[in-house]
């Protein structure tokens, strides 16, 4: 696996609540560790049980290689950005641009464009969800495992990005 790191940044424009805070960070963190075990199982060639490798995903994050701090500014609305592995990060903001493409249209259009356009985001949200886990299940069959033990991966996968989704909407993250 490439030892790489690169960046990625979010700045959010409302108001945060600790309980915010600290759910984005956990839940980023976990769809991190979680693509980061799926990249190491795939750059090993060994297949193991997901639903452990998944649940047991931050002890197999070497610590060279765990999503760090590279600056915070801690107020509200704020700015952060975090170093991760390269091929991790890449896929986090391909994803990220994904959801927050309707935040920039949604600003420029009239009221009844916007509510064409939300229903076209959510579509667009689905679209880059299901691309990333569609990657991932890709890569699993290609790693052997069996359709139940993706499903739970699956699960692993998507639980993170639904929470990380709803909180990009409701306080209005975006991609630096």
């Amino acid at each position: 696996m490439s030892e790489t790191l690169s960046p990625i940044g979010f700045t959010a424009v409302e108001d945060w609540t600790v309980e915010d805070f600290y759910r984005f960070f956990h839940q980023l963190n976990i769809l991190y560790n979680r693509l980061y075990v799926l990249e190491k199982i795939k750059h090993k060639g060994q297949s193991r049980n997901l639903k452990n490798a998944f649940s047991g995903s931050l002890s197999s994050v070497s610590d060279s290689h765990r999503l760090t701090i590279k600056s915070i500014e801690i107020h509200s609305p704020g700015d952060f950005n975090l170093l991760g592995l390269d091929k991790i990060i890449q896929q986090l903001r391909d994803l990220w641009k994904d959801i927050s493409y309707q935040n920039r249209l949604s600003k420029q259009q009239l009221a009844e464009q916007n509510r064409h356009d939300k229903k076209m985001h959510q579509l667009k949200e689905v679209a880059a969800t299901q691309k990333l886990l569609k990657n991932q299940i890709t890569l699993m069959r290609e790693l052997g495992y069996t359709e139940d033990e993706i499903a739970e991966g699956m699960k692993a996968l998507s639980d993170p990005i639904e929470q990380l989704v709803e909180l990009a909407n409701s306080r209005k993250i975006s991609l630096k």
